[in-house]
């Protein structure tokens, strides 16, 4: 193994670990699941660092935010009423970095463990919803 794939496993290890907390909360927060975009060659499991996954969040009147993180950015969207505005751009779209070295971390915050971080960047949609839908 060379050390440029070992590093990229290790991303890859990563990243499944955050898709995996946030996978953990789908049970008690209604309207939340976590789409693969990519898998590396060969597994089933691993998430690919560039394909990243998708985290969505959802309420019943259509509303929702939707959490796209790859090894090199994040981006949440939020829409209002249907998912068509995604199609018709009237969507709201944020991006920011994160980085899965060491630590996990989004911003200026890092944190030890991918369900800490996968509870902050819960909390930060949840927020995002709420304030849409106040609109």
């Amino acid at each position: 193994m060379t050390p440029r794939t070992a590093k990229i496993d290790a991303l890859s290890e990563r990243m499944t670990r955050l898709a995996d907390a946030f996978r953990d909360f789908c049970g008690n927060v209604p309207g939340l699941r976590v789409d693969v975009v990519g898998y590396m060659a060969g597994s089933t499991t691993l998430v690919h660092p560039v394909a990243g996954f998708e985290v969505r969040l959802q309420r019943d009147n259509g509303a929702g935010v939707s959490l796209y993180i790859s090894a090199s950015y994040a981006e949440l969207t939020s829409w209002k009423g249907t998912s068509s505005e995604l199609k018709t751009g009237r969507a709201v779209r944020e991006r920011f970095n994160v980085h899965f070295g060491e630590e996990f971390e989004w911003g200026g915050s890092a944190f030890e463990f991918p369900d800490e971080l996968a509870n902050g960047l819960l909390g930060y949609m949840q927020f995002n919803l709420d304030a849409i839908s106040a609109r």
